[in-house]
């Protein structure tokens, strides 16, 4: 079980490419158990960082065990790959394979994960998903959304078959349309690039569901360092009134303004 509450920083490389990373994770007021893992890791031998994030499926049993699954076997597969980005696919393959050798081991009962993946190297983001956990970029206190949900209300949305707007009350918000489960599953996987300033950021959705866009990069634009930026985006998700687990995961490039 991971912690009640977490908060962790470190940088990677140095001058003006050198990268803040930090990441917080938070219970929540509801939920007794954190199923949400991350990991983030110094990539010396390409002069970046890896950034993860899992939400354990909270419905399925062993969630959590998934979602550390897989943070797990990502970083085991990128932290010494010559060229993670190039392995990245590959990686996203042994993850779900560690989430199906669970099931096999513990008599193919359901559990599964979200995962979202950022290799940073220098000022390129890339950015992989598979569920409802976000990647964004913020550029200039303003949120992008890399990353598209795969869910059903999402999906039902870019087929122009619900408007757009808050949904909180549709009954398929939270229902998934792709896990990592170890059934066959494709991430989706989009490239970014970052400036002087800029974030990358992750959140699983006990933060998104809850904040708009703009107060989730008001919340990250405070000043002081990054793993305070990341606290106060989880606590004020849970001053939201989320019932989820919460955890925001971070990089920022060298420079520029905050």
């Amino acid at each position: 079980m991971s912690a009640p509450r977490s908060r962790h920083q470190l940088s990677a490389g140095e001058g003006p490419g050198r990268l803040e990373l930090a990441a917080a994770s938070d219970v929540g007021p509801v939920r007794r158990e954190n199923q949400d893992d991350w990991a983030l890791e110094a990539l010396p031998a390409v002069g970046g960082a890896l950034l993860v994030l899992a939400d354990g499926m909270g419905g399925h049993a062993d969630g959590g065990i998934a979602a550390r699954l897989a943070v797990t076997s990502i970083v085991d597969e990128l932290r010494a790959a010559a060229d993670p980005v190039e392995h990245l696919g590959a990686a996203i393959t042994a993850a779900n394979q560690s989430v199906l050798d669970y099931r096999q081991a513990h008599g193919g009962e359901m559990c599964g994960t979200t995962l979202v993946v950022g290799v940073v190297r220098a000022d390129r983001a890339v950015v992989a998903n598979i569920g409802d956990s976000r990647g964004y970029l913020l550029h200039q206190g303003r949120l992008v959304q890399l990353t598209e949900d795969h869910s059903v209300v999402a999906e039902q949305m870019r087929a122009g078959r619900l408007p757009d707007g808050p949904l909180a009350r549709h009954p398929g918000r939270n229902v998934l349309t792709r896990a990592l489960t170890g059934e066959p599953v494709a991430a989706d996987i989009v490239d970014a690039r970052l400036g002087p300033g800029d974030m990358l950021v992750m959140c699983s959705d006990g933060v998104w569901d809850v904040l708009s866009d703009e107060r989730l990069a008001a919340s990250l634009t405070q000043p002081g360092d990054l793993g305070g930026a990341a606290q106060g985006a989880c606590d004020a998700a849970v001053a939201a009134g989320t019932t989820d687990n919460v955890t925001v995961v971070a990089c920022r490039l060298s420079g520029g303004g905050r």
